[in-house]
Parts: structure tokens; sequence; C-alpha cells
């Protein structure tokens, strides 16, 4: 059975959940430490002015030593209103929007204690939606980057790094593509709005 392994990503890129299809087992990285700058408390949005990234604030989470079962989300600000402020801007014109928001519009709403956990839920219902019937499972223990080999893609995936899955980014309708043309590789918000298929 063919198994992949991914960190947590809050709405992650499309990169991210192009090397799922196919897999039996998704293991999810629950043992390392937090990394700063990633997918794990951002996201990246195509709005009426360009590519908008969208992040979660963390409390103490600024310590590339902690582990990222320990992250708390900081609510002191509104960030929530804002993400789904942007997201309904940016999207809601898109074919798919209407048909999907309430599946994920709880998110925005939900207060959630630990970023990992946070993300999970959104991983799972994001599975359900693309009906995918891989099984979700949690690292127990932590390996160096590549050791689980060429389905290791816990660090390749990541903000930074242009190429990092080998694949060729499939262009798909977007909503300013008038404006900016095809922009790859954003959140799978982007994916899902603009050409969702059941």
């Amino acid at each position: 059975m063919k198994e992949v392994w991914l960190t947590t990503a809050y709405f992650g890129p499309i990169s991210y959940y192009r090397v799922i299809p196919g897999a039996g087992i998704l293991h999810l990285e629950a043992c390392e430490n937090y990394e700063k700058q990633s997918w794990r408390n951002r996201c990246r949005i195509l709005a009426a002015n360009g590519v908008m990234e969208l992040s979660i604030p963390v409390l103490k989470g600024r310590s590339q030593n902690q582990p990222i079962r320990d992250i708390r989300i900081d609510y002191h600000q509104d960030w929530q209103k804002l993400h789904y402020k942007s997201i309904e801007s940016a999207y809601r014109h898109s074919p798919f929007y209407e048909f999907l928001i309430d599946d994920l519009s709880g998110f925005w709403s939900r207060k959630e204690e630990f970023l990992f956990d946070y993300n999970l839920k959104i991983t799972e219902t994001l599975l359900g939606l693309l009906k995918n019937q891989i099984q979700v499972c949690l690292t127990d223990r932590f390996f160096e980057p590549g050791h689980y080999g060429e389905m290791d893609f816990r660090y390749r995936i990541h903000p930074k790094k242009k190429e990092s899955t080998g694949e060729t980014p499939v262009p798909y309708h977007q909503v300013f593509s008038d404006r900016f043309g095809f922009v790859p590789d954003l959140s799978i918000l982007d994916w899902i709005f603009n050409s969702f298929r059941t």
C-alpha cells in the first residue's frame, strides 16, 4: 500500500494535495518542532490585488524548538474574521464558492486551542470533500527529512521552495486570471472554489 508523509498545513497548497491521490495512508508529522514561515500556519490565495498571504497568529510559537503539538493559536486579534472576509472577497464569484462554503465556513468561527488540531480537522474535511478515502495517521516519533524515501514530502513542500514535488502545475481557471495570468500552487481553496469536481 502506497504511503505518503506530510506536515500539518493550514489549507495547504495544491502541491500538498496532489501527492495524496493513490496513497492508502497519509502520515501527518506530529513529532516535529514548529517551523516558522511554513504552511503550518499560513496559506496563499489570489485576491483582486494579487497573491495574498493569510497567517494564523500563534502564542509563544515563534521558537523553532517548540513541539508542533504544543503550538497554541492566538485569538487576541480577530484573524478569523479577516481570513473569512478575504476568502469571501477573493472567491465569492468563483464557480463553486456557494456550493462549498458552508462546509468550510465553520473553520473561521471555531476556536481550537492548538494549531495542530485545527489543521487536522481542516485536512480531514478537505479529504472528505475531495472524496479521498485515505487513512490519516499521526507519526509517533520524529525522523530526519528523507527518512521515508521518495514519498517523504514533509520538508519538500514549503513556501520557499519552488519545485518541491517535481510535478508541473496544471493550469485551471482562476477568478483573477485576466489580471495576473495563471498563478500556480496557491491554497487548495483556490482550486476547489474554481475547479471543484464531485
